[in-house]
């Protein structure tokens, strides 16, 4: 009886230690020991498009699978890269006419932490412009 407790507590050790063996994420933003998961980032268009004022941003949510802020839901595909789109409607300037418009992102993380990828707009008709960015953490 005795045995059969020995041996089955070494295969009850056994097993949970074969937990520890999955690969760990290789995402490092927000990591606690690193920085806070959400707070103030700044949108910075670089490229092309460096002469275009740097937004800021509020970031409420920014783990393995998703990074939130304003009206984006960006998901983390399985090529690391955080994917989203909203769309919007403003009035256009010469005739007061509704516009629908799509603001799509493409994000990864660098190893210093700091999102670059490109931010696109597209128009109803089809038309786009995309310029390339880069999220840098500005505060808790």
């Amino acid at each position: 009886m005795r045995y059969r407790f020995c041996c089955l507590a070494l295969a009850l050790i056994w097993v949970a230690g074969c937990g520890t063996l999955a690969k760990p994420s290789d995402f490092r933003i927000g990591q606690p020991a690193d920085r806070p998961l959400i707070g103030r980032w700044t949108l910075e268009y670089t490229g092309g498009c460096a002469g275009r004022e740097a937004e800021a941003i509020q970031v409420s949510r920014l783990d393995d699978e998703e990074l939130v802020f304003d009206d984006f839901h960006l998901r983390r595909n399985r090529e690391g890269i955080f994917e989203g789109s909203a769309e919007f409607i403003a009035p256009m300037p010469a005739d007061g006419r509704d516009v629908v418009y799509i603001i799509s992102y493409a994000l990864h993380a660098r190893e210093d932490d700091i999102f670059v990828g490109t931010e696109t707009i597209t128009e109803d008709g089809g038309a786009s412009l995309g310029c390339p960015i880069q999220l840098v953490f500005a505060g808790a």
